[in-house]
């Protein structure tokens, strides 16, 4: 399993309070959720597929 992992220089660090997300971060946190959800549907099929092959019942969860 990769992992994705994101820095930033110290000098863009600041020790001030939490400020509003910017745009930059709220597209990646986008991206991050949409890379995620298609892993999920991914592992999702490969589940089905392989309990096909071997004849077992998947059963869906309730959300």
């Amino acid at each position: 399993m990769s992992t994705l992992q994101i820095s930033a220089p110290i000098s863009t660090q600041s020790l001030a309070g939490p400020r509003r997300t910017g745009p930059v971060l709220r597209m990646l946190h986008a991206v991050v959720e949409a890379i995620g959800e298609t892993n999920r549907r991914k592992a999702e099929r490969e589940i089905a597929r392989v309990a096909r092959s071997y004849g077992i019942v998947a059963v869906q969860p309730r959300d």
